[in-house]
C-alpha cells in the first residue's frame, strides 16, 4: 500500500501514474518499467528482449499484462524514457521502495531485470538519457537512488509539477543568423526555494523546405498509438532534422546568447526534453510561452495573456480572459480538419487554430497538408492564418527575420484564426484549463 502524503504529493503521484496509461498507481508493474526504456533505447525492440520481458510478465494481473503487450507493440513515444524517469525519481525521492518479505524491492529488481537486457551495467545512464560528462560514474548515481534523492538533472522533470511550478517560469529565446543558417536557443528557468534549474535547446530553422510525403506518411503509421500531443512532437522533431546542425562556433555563440538572455547559465536538452517539461507546465502549472523568432511571443501566465504580433495582437489581464473551443472543426482537405481555440476578454478576441487528422490512416490529402504547411508553422518569417469562410491559408511571410515588436499589433479579421504548431495549441488550451475534443474520425 502506498502511504499516506500531503495532497499536493499524492496530486503529483496520481497525474504521474496517469502520463503512463494508469487510472491508479500500480507498483506491480514498477520493476518492469527500466527494462521496458532499455529494450526501447535505440529505438527498435529484438525478439530476445521481446521474449525476456514477456516471460517475466507472465504473473502480472490481466490489465498490467495487457498494458505490457502494448508497449511491446509500437515505438512508445518520445516522453516514454522522460515519463519513467519522472515517476521513479518522485518515488524513490518520497516513497521508499516497499516488498513483501523476503522479496527484493521494485527499484532493486528493476535494476537487475534491465541489466539481464544489457552487456554491461549502466540501465540507469541509459534510462535517464545521461552522458559521461553528465554523470561522474555509475556509483554515483546509484547512490543518490539510495539517498532517495531525485537524480541530477533529471529533478528538472519532477520538480516541474511540484514545488517549482509554484514559481512562475521564465523563458528566454535568441536567434542566430550565420550566412544562409539560422537557429534558435530556446530555454526555460524554474526558481525554486534554494535552487534555481535550467534547460535549453539549439534547434536550426529551416525556411521554403517540405518534409518528405513517405516520411510524413511513415511517421503517422508509426505513431498512432500515441496521443496527440507526442504524435505531433515526433513530426516536429522531423521538421527540425531538415536543419544542419550547428557547427561547435555557432553551437557556443548560440549558448552564449541565450545565457545572457537568461542571466545564469542552463543545461542542454533534446527539443523531446523540453516539450515534456512545457507540456508539463502547461497542464498542472497553467504556464505556457511560445516563441516563433526572436521578439514575437505567446504567453500565458498568472497575470496575462499575450501575443505580441501582428495581426492578432492581444493583450488581457488573466483574469478578464474566458477562453472555449469550437465545438464543430473546420473541415479542410479531405481527412484533416481544424480545431480553433478563442480567447476573448473586453479588450478583444484572438483565434488559435490547429490541424487535426480525421482518419486513420491518414488520407494522401492530410499526408500533403503536413508535409507543406507544418514546416512554415515553425518558421518565425512565416504567420499562417486560417480562413474559416474559405477554408483557405494566407500566408503572411516576412522576408528578414523579426527584429522587434510591431509597431501596431493589428487584430485578426473576423472569419480568422491564426494557425500555430498542434504542440503550442494543446499547450494553449492546457494553461487556460480548457478541454478539447480529439476530433478524430474513424475509417473512411
Amino acid at each position: 500500500m502506498i502511504p499516506d502524503r500531503p495532497a499536493l504529493l499524492a496530486a503529483i503521484d496520481r497525474r504521474l501514474w496517469r502520463d503512463l496509461g494508469f487510472a491508479d498507481p500500480e507498483p506491480e508493474i514498477l520493476r518492469f518499467l527500466p527494462m521496458l526504456v532499455v529494450a526501447w533505447a535505440d529505438g527498435r525492440l529484438g525478439e530476445t528482449e521481446r521474449a525476456t520481458i514477456l516471460e517475466r510478465a507472465r504473473g502480472l494481473p490481466e490489465p498490467l499484462l495487457a498494458w505490457t503487450h502494448e508497449r511491446l507493440r509500437h515505438p512508445p513515444g518520445p516522453y516514454f524514457r522522460y515519463q519513467v524517469a519522472h515517476l521513479l525519481a518522485f518515488l524513490l525521492s518520497v516513497w521508499p521502495a516497499p516488498s513483501p518479505e523476503g522479496e527484493e524491492d521494485w527499484a532493486t529488481c528493476g535494476e537487475q531485470w534491465a541489466t539481464d537486457l544489457i552487456d554491461q551495467a549502466g540501465w540507469l545512464s541509459r534510462l535517464f538519457g545521461a552522458k559521461a560528462s553528465e554523470r561522474a560514474t555509475l556509483a554515483e548515481l546509484r547512490h543518490l537512488m539510495e539517498e532517495h534523492q531525485i537524480l541530477a538533472s533529471d529533478r528538472i522533470w519532477a520538480l516541474a509539477r511540484g514545488r517549482h511550478a509554484e514559481f512562475e517560469p521564465r523563458h528566454a529565446a535568441t536567434l542566430l543568423e550565420d550566412g544562409d543558417q539560422a537557429f534558435q536557443g530556446l530555454a526555460i528557468t524554474l526558481d525554486g526555494p534554494g535552487e534555481r534549474i535550467a534547460v535549453g535547446s539549439l534547434l536550426p530553422l529551416v525556411r521554403g523546405v517540405d518534409l518528405a510525403l513517405d516520411r510524413v506518411e511513415e511517421l503517422l503509421a508509426e505513431t498512432v498509438h500515441l496521443r496527440e500531443n507526442e504524435r505531433w512532437i515526433v513530426l516536429a522533431e522531423e521538421v527540425y532534422r531538415r536543419g544542419r546542425a550547428p557547427t561547435s562556433r555557432q553551437q557556443a555563440a548560440l549558448t552564449q546568447a541565450l545565457t545572457e538572455r537568461l542571466g545564469h547559465p542552463f543545461e542542454e536538452c533534446s527539443l523531446a526534453e523540453l516539450a515534456y517539461l512545457e507540456d508539463a507546465l502547461s497542464t498542472d502549472a497553467r504556464w505556457m510561452s511560445w516563441y516563433p523568432g526572436l521578439v514575437e511571443e505567446l504567453r500565458m501566465d498568472r497575470d496575462e495573456v499575450v501575443r505580441t504580433a501582428s495581426p492578432g495582437g492581444f493583450h488581457a489581464e488573466r483574469g478578464h480572459v474566458r477562453a472555449a473551443v469550437a465545438q464543430q472543426l473546420v473541415q479542410g482537405p479531405a481527412g484533416l480538419g481544424f480545431r480553433v481555440l478563442e480567447i476573448t476578454a473586453p479588450t478583444g478576441s484572438l483565434r488559435l487554430a490547429s490541424p487535426v487528422l480525421r482518419r486513420e490512416p491518414p488520407t494522401a490529402e492530410a499526408v500533403q497538408w503536413i508535409a507543406r504547411f507544418l514546416p512554415d508553422t515553425c518558421d518565425p518569417c512565416t504567420q499562417l492564418v486560417l480562413d474559416e469562410d474559405g477554408p483557405r491559408w494566407v500566408a503572411e511571410v516576412h522576408p528578414t527575420w523579426p527584429q522587434r515588436p510591431p509597431a501596431k499589433a493589428d487584430p485578426l479579421l473576423p472569419g480568422r484564426a491564426l494557425l500555430v504548431p498542434p504542440w503550442v495549441w494543446f499547450r494553449a488550451a492546457s494553461a487556460l484549463g480548457v478541454r478539447y475534443f480529439s476530433g478524430r474520425r474513424k475509417g473512411g
